[in-house]
């Protein structure tokens, strides 16, 4: 998609995902750190949100047909590896794609 065919909505949802992918890489570098850790499952948990991360980030740059339902298994991987916050900011995003 490019930009200037996206509907306002979708601007909205891509801007929202952007923002969550960006707390969710600063939730998991300090995760990693043991600055917030309250659990942890290890290293490769923590490479996952990371990684998963950095594809929110891109899909709220570059988005893909089907982003609101890929935002939905990205925010719940989230959620479950590393990163509430971040994670809960995604689910909004694709909520405010799904709606739309």
């Amino acid at each position: 998609m490019v930009w200037s065919k996206l509907q306002s909505s979708d601007k909205a949802m891509c801007a929202v995902a952007l923002i969550g992918g960006i707390v969710a890489l600063i939730e998991t570098l300090l995760h990693m750190i043991g600055f917030l850790e309250f659990w942890s499952f290890g290293i490769i948990t923590e490479v996952i949100a990371l990684v998963l991360a950095l594809i929110t980030i891109l899909l709220g740059v570059k988005p893909l047909p089907y982003t609101p339902a890929i935002l939905v298994v990205i925010g719940l991987l989230l959620i479950i590896f590393a990163s509430w916050i971040g994670g809960i900011i995604v689910l909004l995003a694709a909520a405010i794609g799904i709606i739309t």
